[in-house]
C-alpha cells in the first residue's frame, strides 16, 4: 500500500484538485445557464445558479437508483473512460508530453462529466414533473 494515496501533500497538488473542481461547477453553471436562455427565462444566470443547486437532492431520483454515487450508467461509464485516458496518458508518456497531454485531456473529461450530470439531473427533474402532475 505504499502507492495508496489520500489528501494531496503540497499546495500546488491542491490548486491543481480544487481547479478541476471549480472547472466542474463552472461546466455544471454553463449548462443549466445555456438550457435557461434558450428556455428563454428572464435572468437565465440566476436560473441557472438556483437549478444548479436544486439539481442533485436524492429525491429527485428514484429510490434504489444510485450505486456508488452514480444515477446513470452513462456517468459511470463516462467517469471510467475518463479514468482510463487519464491512466493511459500518464502511464505511458513522460516529462513535458504528459504535462501537455493532461493539460489539454484533464479540462475536457471534467467538462464532459460535468455535462452528463447535467444531463442526467434534466432527465431526473423533467421524470419528475411528469409524474407529479
Amino acid at each position: 500500500m505504499t502507492l495508496a494515496r489520500s489528501l494531496p501533500d503540497s499546495p500546488t497538488e491542491w490548486w491543481i484538485f480544487l481547479g478541476g473542481l471549480a472547472l466542474y461547477l463552472l461546466g455544471r453553471w454553463f449548462f443549466a445557464w445555456r438550457q435557461a436562455r434558450s428556455e428563454g427565462r428572464r435572468s437565465p444566470a440566476r436560473a441557472a445558479l438556483n437549478e444548479v443547486g436544486d439539481d442533485d437532492h436524492p429525491d429527485m431520483y428514484p429510490a434504489g437508483v444510485a450505486a456508488g454515487g452514480f444515477y446513470s450508467w452513462q456517468q459511470f461509464i463516462g467517469f471510467l473512460i475518463g479514468a482510463a485516458v487519464l491512466v493511459v496518458i500518464a502511464g505511458l508518456t513522460d516529462g513535458p508530453l504528459r504535462l501537455a497531454l493532461l493539460w489539454v485531456f484533464a479540462p475536457v473529461l471534467v467538462i464532459a462529466l460535468a455535462y452528463l450530470d447535467f444531463r442526467t439531473a434534466r432527465k431526473a427533474s423533467a421524470k419528475k414533473a411528469r409524474t407529479s402532475t
